[in-house]
């Protein structure tokens, strides 16, 4: 699962800066033991850190810093299992610490305020995960038994079973949504956990993400075998949003329901979905987003689509919009997180536009 770096403001380009060089001038051990591959890592990490921050200030929304510092504490438990729990406690609140201590030299003094209630919240959530513990297991879903079915055949690699359950599910009678949304998206959720406990690698975690491409594919004789109701969906994921896995999903259950798809994958230019709205002409935009980092650039391409095209319908969605309600102050259509609701919404409103 790819950790992606956005480009930094300049301010915050050095704030970065600040705190990769104060980390190492502080720690003499730190200077001695890292190469040069390592000091780039210490310092991508450092930037994406900031990164987050940066969103939550440009956002003006706290939750999403509480809920990556959240992330990154269960995150780094498993992976400095050298380290106990209190240990990585004590390490992430004295960054939180010397990011403050360092954004007091670089960053403009009526930004600060609003930085110190962050890094304040971020502390807390800190504090509180620690005291939580170990998180629990996957809670039981509908479906509980095909989720496990699938998701063993991907963690053994098991390509040829996990090709060959799709179409059994199929076959079964599951509907063709319910794959999409309830299986195969629990499934590839689950994955993702697996990863930010440590228990798989990244090359693992893409593998599973490339076969379920794989096996979802064996579907499109049925989901682009459906009559057509003269109704257009454009599907992209924002700036340099790499997750795709969810707006593929979008793109294929309205095709499923009749709509043409103008799916324009991943990493998508705003400047390119704005020319995708001119050239199609589309009933709905849909855009998705994975990475909070992303956040800003969705809300700026939301306002063009908004003012360029004020009765296209706009929709988003995506992991970085739970746990928040940012998008009540977003200029969009509808927010949600299933696929198979947006269908429904979709189908309702423009019924009654008829």
């Amino acid at each position: 699962m790819s950790l992606l770096n956005m480009e930094q403001s300049p301010e915050f380009q050095k704030l970065t800066e600040e705190i990769y060089t104060s980390q190492l001038e502080n720690d003499k051990g730190l200077r001695e033991q890292l190469d040069e591959r390592a000091r780039q890592k210490m310092y991508q990490d450092v930037k994406y850190n900031v990164d987050f921050l940066y969103t939550a200030l440009k956002l003006d929304h706290d939750e999403i810093f509480e809920k990556y510092a959240r992330w990154l504490y269960q995150l780094l438990c498993p992976l400095m299992s050298y380290c106990s729990k209190e240990r990585v406690r004590d390490i992430m609140v004295d960054h939180y610490e010397l990011i403050r201590s360092c954004m007091e030299k670089v960053i403009q003094e009526n930004k600060r305020p609003r930085l110190h209630r962050l890094l304040d919240s971020a502390v807390r959530a800190t504090l509180d995960e620690f005291e939580a513990g170990v998180p629990s297991e996957f809670s039981q879903k509908k479906y509980e038994k095909e989720i496990n079915q699938y998701l063993n055949c991907l963690l053994q690699s098991n390509t040829n079973r996990a090709m060959g359950l799709i179409s059994e599910f199929v076959k079964r009678g599951i509907p063709l949504e319910d794959i999409y949304v309830e299986i195969v998206s629990e499934s590839m959720s689950r994955v993702g956990e697996l990863w930010h406990q440590n228990r798989i690698s990244v090359d693992m975690e893409h593998y599973c993400t490339s076969i379920t491409q794989m096996a979802l594919a064996q579907l499109y004789p049925i989901v682009f075998g459906q009559e057509r109701r003269d109704r257009t969906v454009l599907v992209a994921c924002v700036g340099s949003e790499l997750h795709e896995m969810g707006a593929r999903t979008v793109a294929d259950i309205f095709e499923y329901n009749g709509w043409d798809s103008i799916y324009l994958g991943a990493a998508v230019p705003a400047d390119a979905i704005v020319s995708a709205v001119a050239a199609h002409s589309p009933d709905l935009a849909a855009l998705s987003v994975t990475m909070p980092q992303h956040l800003p650039l969705c809300k700026d391409t939301v306002a063009r689509l908004r003012n360029l095209y004020p009765e296209l319908r706009i929709a988003v969605g995506g992991y970085a919009f739970s746990g928040t309600e940012i998008w009540k102050d977003w200029d969009i259509d509808v927010y949600t997180q299933d696929a198979r609701e947006l269908m429904k919404w979709a189908e309702n409103i423009l019924k009654t536009e008829n």
